[in-house]
């Protein structure tokens, strides 16, 4: 074969039909239908037996085109994911009814986008009973949270959920998903409103509740390996002995939550490997000033990331966390996040005088075989500390990678 011969093979038609398919589902449908179409014969009918169905775009005929789209596909291949962006409230009449044809072909994804700030959706309950579903995401806008209120909840085979600007109608909305989803594994929830909140499973893995607005959150889920979590209220959680990373930000009030009837988040996140804790300073706070706190141990915990901490009050309390995880060989202090949050003003530090000696203390409970440390902060601190810290980090820990960062 020549080499001009070699450049014009058509490469991409040789793959075959499952592939293609792959590679077509993160675009629109209408592009798939009616421009890829036209490429070749090998392309113009591609669209009739993908597995995929993506409806993004809002335009004229777009009622028509759905229509169309679900009636002329062939019928015969199961559907096995159906993504629908909604824009526009007079389109629900016709979208409900794509989502009970989709429902009816064997669908495992479902992702619902909701544009719309005019009104809400209303689920159909159909979803609700799709003994075929495996993943379910859902995401409203923030100024028309969509209201989450099935009559009942069917879902055996659901493994992954994850909704966005979502409100829970009544607590008995959990309950119904509790005990409907028995095999679900990855629950997220983020920007949600939740009220008395409740969540027991042995089958969780992964956990996030993140920016929700709550009465309170119980959580009883011992086999979560991944948490992420936003403390702004009451919140009880059981001991999850198999927990490896955990994300757990403190807002403003949040440290006086950690601790609620019996149950203690600080306590369950002694068995991360990696953790990433935001509002470091509040944490610590909890350590210091609870007694029940003396014994505890982070002894697995390898990586660490402090996020949004102040220095003035840091270095005590930060010794006293250090000496209690052993076995850390990775430490990042960013106060870039705090930057951030507060559109690039650094919030003045409180008057609070310190320890003497208050930096060897960081030093001294730093002295282990460290492989990489990194500071990130602003100049506007006190810049003096952390030289000091970072020449004696230098002399006495030497991990393999140090980098301090100014801002």
């Amino acid at each position: 074969m020549s080499e001009l011969e070699a450049t014009a093979q058509d490469r991409l038609s040789e793959l075959p039909d499952h592939l293609l398919h792959r590679i077509l589902r993160f675009l629109d449908a209408r592009q798939v239908v009616g421009e890829l179409s036209r490429l070749s014969c090998r392309w113009r009918y591609l669209w009739a037996t993908s597995p995929y169905v993506n409806l993004q775009l809002a335009y004229n005929g777009y009622e028509k085109f759905g229509n169309l789209l679900l009636l002329l596909r062939d019928g015969m291949v199961p559907l096995h994911t159906f993504c629908l962006h909604s824009w526009y409230w007079k389109h629900f009449q016709y979208e409900r009814r794509w989502l009970l044809h989709a429902l009816s072909r064997g669908l495992s994804v479902l992702e619902i986008n909701l544009g719309s700030r005019d009104c809400l959706f209303q689920l159909p309950d159909c979803i609700f009973s799709c003994a075929t579903l495996e993943e379910f995401n859902l995401t409203a806008t923030e100024r028309m949270n969509e209201i989450l209120a099935p009559r009942s909840v069917c879902l055996p085979y659901l493994k992954k959920l994850h909704l966005r600007f979502v409100r829970f109608q009544d607590p008995s909305v959990v309950e119904k998903l509790n005990s409907g989803c028995p095999a679900l594994e990855d629950l997220s929830l983020s920007q949600c409103l939740l009220g008395s909140f409740k969540i027991s499973s042995d089958a969780l893995k992964i956990l996030s509740i993140t920016d929700c607005k709550y009465d309170e959150i119980h959580v009883s889920a011992p086999n979560v390996h991944s948490l992420k979590l936003t403390v702004s209220g009451e919140i009880q959680i059981e001991d999850m002995p198999f927990l490896v990373s955990a994300w757990v930000y403190l807002c403003d009030g949040g440290v006086h939550n950690l601790v609620q009837g019996g149950y203690d988040l600080t306590a369950a996140l002694i068995s991360a490997q990696h953790l990433e804790l935001f509002r470091f300073n509040l944490f610590l706070q909890d350590m210091v000033e609870h007694s029940a706190h003396e014994a505890l141990s982070f002894g697995k915990l390898k990586t660490l990331y402090v996020g949004e901490w102040r220095v003035a009050d840091f270095y005590g309390p930060f010794a006293y966390f250090l000496q209690r995880a052993p076995s850390l060989v990775a430490l990042t202090l960013d106060q870039w996040k705090l930057y951030e949050k507060h559109d690039g003003k650094v919030p003045s530090l409180e008057s609070i005088e310190k320890k003497p000696n208050v930096e060897l203390k960081l030093a001294s409970a730093l002295t282990r075989d460290l492989e990489t440390l990194l500071i990130i902060l602003s100049k506007s601190d006190d810049i003096g500390e952390f030289r000091k810290a970072r020449r004696l980090l230098k002399e006495k820990t030497k991990p393999k990678e140090t980098e301090v960062v100014w801002f």
